[in-house]
């Protein structure tokens, strides 16, 4: 009896983590044309992490890992996937800016230090951005 109670306790608390995780998960598109791009981020007070999956022409997807950190209404981070028929995964900045419900991508100048690809202190703009996301 005593197992089945401890079971029972285990089932319980381990449903309820994956609930809170669930809070925290937003997923968003963008399209342009007949090309897809949809987000998955889970968000917390300073760190955020989520997938990144492109869906072009042709049926083939390019999916990667975005993560970093936030920094008031901006999330800038970088982008690590593997380009199309490439062996490799490759990195390249990340940043959106919360406008209401939806994620403006912005654009800057992007250098690199130690492999580390990052946007240059004063040069990103979410002015014209280079994609808008909403909410699926």
């Amino acid at each position: 009896m005593q197992i089945i109670l401890v079971l029972f306790i285990a089932i319980l608390l381990g449903c309820s983590h994956n609930n809170k995780v669930n809070e925290n998960e937003k997923h968003y598109v963008h399209i342009d044309g007949r090309d897809t791009t949809r987000i998955r981020l889970i968000r917390f007070p300073n760190r955020f992490y989520g997938e990144m999956v492109n869906t072009k022409p042709g049926g083939y997807r390019v999916i990667g890992e975005i993560s970093e950190n936030v920094k008031g209404d901006t999330l800038i981070g970088d982008y690590h996937y593997t380009p199309y028929k490439w062996k490799e995964k490759k990195r390249v900045p990340f940043a959106v800016l919360a406008d209401g419900n939806n994620y403006l991508e912005g654009k800057g100048k992007v250098l690199i230090y130690m492999g580390i690809p990052y946007y240059v202190e004063n040069t990103l703009s979410f002015q014209n951005p280079k994609r808008i996301f909403i909410p699926e």
